[in-house]
């Protein structure tokens, strides 16, 4: 069965396009990585995505406005990859949750209106993961960690995320932890921005060139949400532009190119410490994906502070770019399966069902295809 899987992180970059074939379900499932493609947002789109998520107050006519243009803008990159598929996953794009101000009760949300792409396409949709995840008591992010545990089994390896925030699972014979671990990409770029006006800090050359600061290492070392226990998970709310001006007036002297070579130490550092604070023990192998793998200043970082073996999932045979997709087609084919979304009990694949069915064209062959 061939499912596209549409991915909009936290970075807000742009829509990550999938083509994944699954056969199978639990630990059974066997994948495939097809083709994709990142589409990259406009200007124009990325900026009302990031305000709404920073906090810029919307009418009810704008938020809707909001979730249609970029619904619109899911069929436009479903249809330039020209794929054929059965089933849409898509992931949504979050412009608030509640969590990661520890704010369970105001719960998530997710934008990007999939049923524009049902009714083009015919094709019956899985999305609203997060929704349901915190329905059924989870924090709704991070969400991957069921593939992780299926492509990998319990290995005593660690894979880890950096995307705009940074999340780990941990596959050990004690069972599964996973969590955010606190800022991925997400400082780095935001201060990439307004010193250079660049989106990012490609391949780490502006790291490269500046000298780690210890006094603002260790200040940023003290961060809260590093002490936090858990579960518990971050986003935008927390590590978002409030957080970087406090920054910048906190440490207004500081060279920009020692500003940006310590957030990136400051990345690698906090996972090594949520790693230590909160792991049986420190894996043997970290498997790293996500935007952050192609930053050779923090890969170097990472090898630097972690006695095992540092690598890519690349390095496993995995394209990186479409390592979330795959992990969202996983929980797409998990929900048509009747099948758990996030495992309580792994010896027999326990725990709720995720995700909300939009049926399409297809619903009814597609169910007994599965049945």
């Amino acid at each position: 069965m061939n499912f596209v899987s549409i991915v909009s992180g936290t970075s807000t970059d742009g829509l990550t396009v999938a083509d994944i074939q699954l056969d199978g379900y639990n630990m059974n499932t066997k994948f495939k990585i097809c083709s994709g493609k990142t589409f990259p947002f406009s200007k124009k789109l990325r900026s009302r995505l990031l305000g709404a998520s920073e906090g810029t107050v919307l009418t009810a006519e704008g938020m809707s406005r909001l979730n249609w243009d970029l619904g619109n803008e899911i069929v436009r990159a479903v249809a330039l990859l020209n794929i054929e598929y059965d089933v849409i996953s898509f992931s949504g794009h979050t412009i608030y949750h509640g969590p990661s101000l520890g704010r369970n009760d105001f719960g998530t949300l997710q934008i990007g209106e999939i049923s524009l792409l049902v009714a083009s396409s015919g094709k019956t949709a899985v999305s609203d993961y997060r929704t349901t995840d915190m329905s059924h008591g989870g924090l709704g992010a991070p969400l991957i960690a069921l593939s992780d545990y299926i492509i990998f089994g319990n290995s005593d390896i660690m894979t880890l995320n950096i995307g705009g925030i940074a999340n780990m699972t941990y596959l050990g014979k004690e069972g599964t932890i996973a969590f955010d671990t606190g800022p991925g990409n997400m400082l780095i770029d935001q201060a990439m921005n307004h010193f250079f006006g660049l989106s990012m800090d490609k391949d780490g050359r502006v790291a490269r060139t500046g000298d780690i600061d210890d006094k603002f290492l260790t200040y940023l070392m003290k961060d809260a949400y590093l002490k936090r226990p858990l579960p518990k998970n971050s986003g935008r709310e927390y590590y978002g532009s409030l957080c970087l001006t406090n920054l910048f007036k906190k440490f207004p002297k500081l060279k920009k190119e020692d500003f940006i070579r310590t957030l990136t130490r400051f990345t690698a550092a906090s996972i090594y410490d949520q790693a230590k604070r909160f792991l049986p023990a420190l894996p043997s192998e970290l498997v790293v994906g996500g935007g952050g793998s192609r930053n050779k200043v923090l890969m170097s970082d990472l090898k630097t502070l972690f006695e095992g073996r540092v690598e890519t999932f690349k390095d496993k045979g995995i394209n990186d770019e479409f390592r979330e997709a795959l992990g969202f087609a996983i929980l797409a084919n998990q929900t048509i399966h009747h099948a758990a979304g996030r495992i309580v009990d792994p010896k027999i694949m326990s725990g709720p069902v995720l995700g909300k069915i939009t049926p399409g064209n297809n619903f009814k062959e597609l169910f007994r295809l599965i049945n």
